[in-house]
């Protein structure tokens, strides 16, 4: 029983030891997403903290607040826009905003370089052409009770235990939203090593890790 009790508190110094130094090389946190659809298009809302300058290359750098208006057409729609105009309201302020296109995809977005709180009311209205300005109110992709990002890092750790290293490595914590599905929102966790090995787990809203 003392040799069962060593291990276990060994194991468990393990995880914790591996969850504070996650939490110390963060490259992108998304704290939240906020989500809305219509027929032609999905827009995407998420704020957190990421490094500057933006990098996957296995070494956090230093962390700034962000949040990010993404658009995505589910048609072709939109191919001969190069950025789309609007607005986000933001509890009771009005921000102008101007979406450019990615030039490897076909979804527009924007980093407003702010952090947004997760309760904050949100609505974007877009200026699809001059008589077709759609305004979507976005609604949390997780449901009300699900674990936060810091506990769904946590229970990665615990999934990869000594697969990761205890140096040299980046995290993303990030959300997907698979509205193609019945699956809905989880956290997407990834570790990405300075020699460029890369190893995930994905976490249920409820905590369970799923692989």
């Amino acid at each position: 029983m003392v040799v069962v009790g060593v291990v276990l508190g060994t194991s468990i110094a393990r995880d914790r030891s591996l969850f504070t130094a996650a939490l110390n090389n963060l490259a992108e946190a998304r704290h939240y997403m906020k989500h809305a659809e219509s027929d032609t298009l999905r827009v995407q809302f998420f704020s957190g903290m990421r490094e500057e300058p933006f990098a996957m290359d296995g070494r956090a750098g230093r962390l700034v607040p962000f949040a990010i208006i993404n658009v995505d057409p589910k048609d072709n729609s939109l191919r001969n826009l190069t950025q789309i105009d609007g607005h986000v309201r933001i509890g009771t302020e009005q921000i102008s905003i101007s979406l450019a296109k990615n030039p490897y995809d076909r979804n527009f977005a924007m980093d407003l370089a702010r952090a947004v709180e997760e309760g904050t009311d949100i609505s974007i209205t877009l200026f699809i052409t001059s008589t077709d300005h759609p305004t979507f109110n976005l609604t949390n992709a997780m449901e009300a009770g699900s674990v936060d990002w810091k506990t769904a890092l946590q229970a990665a750790t615990g999934l990869l235990g000594d697969r990761l290293p205890r140096s040299g490595f980046e995290v993303y914590v990030r959300i997907v939203n698979d509205q193609a599905s019945d699956t809905g929102a989880f956290w997407y966790v990834q570790f990405i090593t300075s020699a460029g090995q890369t190893f995930f787990a994905v976490v249920a809203p409820d905590g369970a890790v799923l692989g």
